[in-house]
């Protein structure tokens, strides 16, 4: 699999390590995610596509920007944020396809027509960053969980309502 394209990357994910680059640049949820999960503890597996957050916190809480995520800070959307989810799409039931199989997927289903429809421009020539959400080997089989989610990304000054043109 090939790096994404730096320019695409968050700035809150081009500080990670290349091994995070070369797997899709995107966040995962994890066992850490699955516990918390099955314990009532974290939100990772219930946020939703007009769910906002800023994404320098997503990766403040336990786990951190290089581990998985079980906890997304949420916020209104009036509120000034950075970031929101806008894209949610299901993976074919079958057996987990591996990580990098994951990463290829959410990238290609986050940078594609999704993100068009949602910014109502072509990712290449935007300048928000794109984030996902992924399962991993274990939600996968505890949980059923085959969402790949998508999120934008604004770099610098915080916006309020919705990033996408659909939503002003």
């Amino acid at each position: 699999m090939s790096s994404p394209t730096p320019a695409l990357l968050s700035p809150a994910l081009r500080n990670t390590s290349l091994a995070l680059l070369a797997a899709g640049a995107a966040v995962s949820l994890s066992a850490c995610g699955l516990v918390n999960a099955l314990l009532g503890t974290g939100n990772a597996m219930d946020v939703e596509v007009g769910d906002c957050f800023n994404e320098e916190e997503m990766f403040a809480v336990p786990g951190g920007e290089n581990e998985e995520v079980s906890d997304i800070p949420l916020i209104d959307c009036a509120e000034p944020h950075n970031a929101e989810f806008f894209y949610a799409e299901d993976l074919p039931d079958g057996d987990f396809p591996g990580d990098t199989s994951v990463s290829k997927l959410a990238e290609e289903i986050c940078e594609g027509s999704a993100f068009d429809d949602f910014l109502g421009e072509n990712v290449t020539e935007s300048d928000i960053f794109i984030g996902s959400l992924q399962p991993t080997v274990e939600t996968w089989d505890l949980l059923g969980d085959r969402e790949i989610l998508c999120y934008a990304v604004v770099d610098g000054d915080p916006v309020t309502g919705s990033l996408g043109v659909a939503n002003p």
